[in-house]
């Protein structure tokens, strides 16, 4: 595992978030597959990335679908490759994440 401050799973991700009263800021699926994504990125980079769940919070904003993003940002995004194109997106069982642009 290469996420700082010993973060060796997503359960230890998911209690980093509850810690600094960030719970709520993800869904369950959504939660873990950022780490899952942040964790394979580290892999990929070849460097720990260090764990700041604020950051992570302002970086990153979970969306049922894109219709819901597209609406949030008054977008017209057509699929999520096009989305990609700008900026990062995580998909997941009932959901993506999709990161700051």
């Amino acid at each position: 595992m290469a996420i700082v401050q010993s973060i060796e799973d997503a359960y230890q991700f998911e209690r980093a978030f509850s810690a600094a009263g960030r719970k709520d800021q993800f869904s369950y699926n959504g939660l873990h597959a950022l780490f899952e994504y942040l964790d394979d990125l580290s892999d990929d980079i070849g460097e720990d990335i260090e764990l700041d769940v604020v950051a992570l919070c302002c970086d990153y904003s979970e969306y049922e679908s894109l219709e819901a993003y597209n609406e949030d940002y008054g977008a017209e995004f057509e699929s999520l490759d096009e989305l990609r194109d700008h900026t990062e997106v995580i998909e997941f069982d009932g959901g993506i994440i999709v990161g700051a642009h």
